[in-house]
């Protein structure tokens, strides 16, 4: 399906839920429960620890799924899967834009997201020249204090991807909104786009911070970078005892035999 069908698909299960209760209703659910459901990806598949993270999450989880019914679950098994296919690979607000059309933002706050082309045309305005940054700091990091469902973070990432650099690879980002509904979306985009970034659910203005959530992609590229500096600092460790033998040796006599059948290894 392409990215149209796929909305049309979405849009059809998401309304078929309507009898039941408020559209606005499931379609809150369905974020608290979907957003959940990509950060406990990593814990499922064994590559990281379950930790109290993971077993707070999980309550809230269970508590969530408990008005709906077993075919409600599926269906919104199904959403979570059409916003994974609608993100492999195409860079959109696709969340934003359904929670537009469907009329589900809260405009009595003043909540209003940009048009997405109106955030591809800023993002080509500030990152002009990606590889130059890169090359300097090996790592972009990019903050959005009002995020909303997190289309400008995803238009930077686009345009890192259209100057010929994988922005999984180089760019952190850092999201706030003060909406719960946008912190969800925000996390469920950039999750499943498979980009680094913790989403806040906070006031940038008051400073106030009530969670924080790092996507499954930066949680594995923490851990990758730990066990990497747990592995120079045992190699540092190793020259440095390396290094000292030698020295005794140059000042201890020893049998010219024994050197010769010598061989330094690091194991």
């Amino acid at each position: 399906m392409n990215p149209k069908q796929i909305k049309q698909e979405f849009l059809s299960l998401l309304k078929s839920m309507e009898h039941s209760r408020s559209l606005h209703r499931a379609f809150s659910d369905w974020l608290e429960i979907a957003a959940i459901s990509f950060h406990q990806l990593p814990y499922h598949s064994q590559d990281l620890p379950k930790d109290e993270a993971f077993h707070v999450l999980e309550s809230q989880y269970l508590e969530r799924i408990k008005p709906y019914t077993p075919e409600e679950l599926t269906m919104f098994a199904k959403l979570m899967g059409l916003i994974s296919m609608v993100h492999h690979g195409h860079f959109s607000d696709f969340l934003g834009e359904v929670a537009g059309e469907c009329r589900l933002l809260n405009k009595h706050g003043g909540q209003f997201f940009t048009p997405y082309h109106l955030c591809k045309a800023i993002a080509k305005m500030t990152f002009f020249d990606v590889r130059s940054l890169v090359e300097e700091k090996g790592l972009i990091t990019v903050n959005e204090p009002a995020c909303g469902a997190g289309a400008l973070v995803i238009a930077g990432a686009e345009e890192i991807h259209h100057q010929g650099i994988d922005p999984r690879s180089c760019a952190q980002f850092d999201c706030t909104d003060v909406s719960r509904d946008a912190f969800n979306m925000a996390y469920i985009q950039l999750s499943a786009l498979g980009l680094q970034a913790v989403v806040r659910h906070g006031n940038t203005l008051s400073m106030e911070m009530w969670e924080s959530r790092p996507t499954p992609q930066l949680r594995l590229f923490n851990q990758w970078l730990e066990s990497h500096q747990r592995t120079h600092q045992m190699v540092q460790a190793m020259r440095s005892l390396l290094a000292s033998q030698e020295l005794a040796q140059s000042i201890a006599p020893v049998e010219p035999d024994v050197v010769l059948n010598r061989q330094l290894s690091l194991f």
